[in-house]
């Protein structure tokens, strides 16, 4: 990989935690809790400390 470019997978958890801003998924519940969004940060959370080093 060259320069700052970002994966796949963290571009698609950036599109997933914009999704989720707006609309809630099947599996969202009333507390606003997903296990796909948490998923989502937990991606975006890491590749930010990999790159950080």
């Amino acid at each position: 990989m060259r320069g700052r470019q970002e994966p796949l997978l963290v571009r698609t958890a950036w599109c997933v935690l914009r999704h989720h801003r707006h609309h809630d998924c099947p599996r969202c519940t009333a507390g606003g809790w997903c296990p796909t969004v948490h998923a989502a940060r937990t991606r975006i959370v890491a590749w930010q400390r990999y790159r950080s080093r």
